[in-house]
């Protein structure tokens, strides 16, 4: 590959790795505001994620087609190509993690109408963790930085222990009031989407370590 030609594969390179970051950014901010409209049951702010969600699905496929092009017209080889296979798999975990916001926020309003009997603080906190995870990992990506990458399952397997016990809290609520089953049902599995997005930022860790190295490892293992 001459000087040319590499200095322009690398310059489209260079835009894929920034959509990709684009795409992340947004769907930071669909989990974010999952939380938010749970905990302050903002019911305008848990439509405004559900109706954003086409959006995303829309940059993960426009990010997927990018690598295409780029594996059908450079034929890359090393480094390169698990560089553009690693962003396939980060694009379609990081859609996913925006549907986990979107499950977070129709949870909202399944439960808007609901009295609100269960202190949602620690659900907040466990959701500020997870989503610090993803952060951590779009950052490992962003400078391909290993030991961050490897870093982020630690972390992880305290967003765990922070599901385990916002479920006990929230099922020793509906054991004391069996009036707040339902809504501690939802609650659970809000919970459940929060522990899978931290699940997610591992999943994407295992692809920057991939990518740099050539070894794929289990962090979630």
């Amino acid at each position: 590959m001459t000087v040319v030609l590499r200095n322009h594969f690398e310059k489209s390179l260079g835009r894929l790795q920034d959509h990709t970051l684009l795409l992340g950014s947004l769907v930071l901010q669909a989990v974010s505001h999952g939380i938010k409209g749970l905990v302050e049951r903002d019911i305008d702010l848990a439509r405004e994620v559900i109706a954003g969600d086409p959006g995303v699905d829309r940059m993960r496929y426009d990010v997927e087609l990018e690598c295409y092009g780029l594996l059908a017209t450079e034929q890359p080889v090393a480094v390169d190509l698990r560089a553009i296979v690693s962003t396939l798999a980060i694009a379609n975990e990081l859609e996913r993690i925006g549907d986990h916001g979107k499950r977070l926020a129709r949870i909202s309003l399944r439960i808007s109408n609901q009295p609100q009997a269960i202190p949602l603080g620690d659900m907040a906190y466990m959701g500020d963790r997870a989503l610090a995870l993803v952060d951590r990992s779009l950052k490992a990506y962003a400078q391909r930085d290993v030991g961050q990458a490897k870093a982020v399952c630690g972390d992880d397997e305290y967003v765990d222990s922070l599901y385990k016990q916002a479920f006990n809290i929230i099922l020793s609520y509906m054991m004391e009031k069996p009036q707040l089953i339902t809504a501690g049902t939802h609650l659970i599995r809000a919970a459940h989407e929060l522990e899978r997005v931290g699940d997610r930022a591992t999943n994407i860790a295992e692809r920057v370590v991939y990518s740099a190295t050539g070894e794929l490892v289990d962090l979630n293992g």
